[in-house]
């Protein structure tokens, strides 16, 4: 019986938030990653709208320390793009540590091409990382659960390969770049890209957006055919 508690703690270190230092004392998380095959994986967006010297001085905030479950402890190592592992038509990219940090868990990725509709899946990231830290709540890992409610083919490719596993549930800002996981397997199969959101319905004069329970993410094979 799939224990997901258990589940969930084996993959909590290998989670990372991706970001750069604007200045001495300062950190802007980007987005979410997650270590696989001795790399980081995440997604090519991330780098939107950033400069040279940013994208150079890019960084990942690692769990080194984990106590008692949920007691834990982080440290940023610099990474750098790995320039010819970087998918923007799939919004992939690979990134690799300067100094790789000792004992990181990894994480195994699956076979997207076994995904099915109405599978059970759960992702977990750093949605509104900086916006946490800022009202004190520190570095905090959050965890959503779903389901795969369909599976997307890219109609310009002749082989109709996968290129999207549309998800039933929430995915929010910084949750971009973290891996969508298979509940009985515990296997990455995606790689969260895209939450759908409409304008406030609620509040029309402020300029937010209210989230679909739909969220994209591209299929892991993407990552395998990326990673060869």
């Amino acid at each position: 019986m799939t224990n997901l508690k258990e589940n969930i703690k084996n993959v909590r270190a290998s989670i990372v938030a991706v970001g750069f230092s604007p200045a001495p004392s300062q950190m802007t998380i980007l987005g979410s990653g997650f270590l696989a095959n001795g790399k980081i994986i995440s997604v090519a967006h991330l780098l939107n709208n950033l400069t040279q010297d940013q994208v150079d001085n890019l960084k990942a905030n690692v769990m080194v320390e984990q106590k008692n479950g949920d007691l834990e402890r982080y440290q940023w190592f610099p990474i750098k793009l790995v320039p010819e592992k970087l998918d923007n038509k799939n919004d992939l990219a690979v990134f690799e540590f300067v100094e790789r940090p000792e004992n990181l868990k990894e994480l195994e990725l699956g076979d997207s091409e076994n995904v099915e509709v109405g599978q059970d899946t759960y992702f977990i990231g750093f949605p509104y990382a900086a916006q946490l830290i800022n009202d004190g709540f520190g570095v905090t890992l959050v965890v959503n659960k779903g389901i795969v409610s369909n599976i997307k083919r890219d109609g310009t490719d002749p082989e109709k390969k996968r290129n999207w596993l549309i998800i039933d549930a929430i995915s929010n800002p910084g949750n971009s770049g973290c891996p969508v996981i298979d509940v009985e397997t515990n296997k990455v199969i995606g790689v969260m890209s895209i939450s759908f959101r409409t304008p406030s319905q609620i509040v029309k004069e402020l300029d937010i957006r209210e989230p679909m329970h739909i969220a994209g993410a591209k299929p892991i094979n993407l990552v395998n055919k990326l990673l060869k």
